[in-house]
């Protein structure tokens, strides 16, 4: 997948979501958050991964919003300061869960937009040149790549078992029934994949504490590198402002 972050160096959009992270949780609330999040998304949709990112925030901050506002704002009766109609509810519990599902929605967003954004061996690649260890690029690689692969790998056996005569129809029971034929060899497959992977490993004298020299180095001009700069001062004032107020 190619998004509009492929111009640029992934760790300054990497930077850009943690400066939105740090806006959102330290800012006040919830306007700050509120703003965090509409950057996100814009960033999201300007980059490509508009709908990803956004179906991920909602089905964060949504259901966080919900409960919150349902078990500290409306099942406390005693501490209602407003109404709607007959329903009594407390405004500030009602208040600070917008803010707090604000936050997660921000963060998800910002962070989610990057990581659907950017292809995970370009990020690592940029990482290891800052200087991150082998071990450390490896686990992030196979972190960031590990639910793609199975979501593709589940539908290879699902459609490997549809031919084989497996019905996957007839409600929830028919589905439940057919979990198990494919549960299998799900995680047979992803146990030998990790086998093919350390034998790979093994055989390209993989060494975790060694430095590693990419074959395509990305690249970072000077002005992206000013630009982080800029960012990661602006994420230390907000710290600053946020511990002195």
């Amino acid at each position: 997948m190619t998004s509009r972050f492929d111009r640029w160096n992934p760790l300054t959009p990497l930077a850009a979501a943690l400066l939105l992270v740090t806006a959102a949780y330290i800012g006040p609330p919830p306007w700050a958050a509120a703003a965090a999040l509409a950057i996100s998304l814009t960033m999201a949709w300007w980059a490509g991964v508009g709908r990803r990112a956004t179906t991920l925030a909602a089905v964060v901050a949504l259901p966080t919003f919900a409960l919150l506002a349902l078990t500290n704002g409306v099942l406390r009766p005693e501490h209602a300061s407003a109404a709607v109609g007959a329903l009594p509810y407390d405004a500030t519990a009602v208040d600070d869960a917008l803010a707090l599902a604000l936050r997660l929605g921000a963060a998800v967003a910002a962070l989610g937009a990057v990581v659907a954004g950017i292809e995970p061996r370009r990020l690592t690649r940029a990482l290891a040149a800052r200087g991150l260890p082998g071990w450390a690029s490896y686990l992030l690689v196979a972190t960031l790549e590990a639910a793609p692969e199975a979501r593709a790998r589940a539908q290879q056996v699902l459609d490997a078992q549809r031919c084989r005569g497996l019905a996957t129809g007839g409600g929830v029971m028919g589905r439940l029934r057919a979990l198990a034929p494919l549960v299998g060899p799900l995680v047979a497959g992803m146990v030998t994949e990790s086998d093919e992977r350390a034998l790979a490993l093994d055989a390209r004298g993989f060494v975790a504490g060694r430095a590693r020299t990419a074959l395509t180095p990305v690249a970072d001009p000077p002005a992206e590198r000013w630009t982080r700069l800029a960012i990661w001062m602006a994420i230390v004032g907000l710290v600053v402002w946020g511990l002195v107020r």
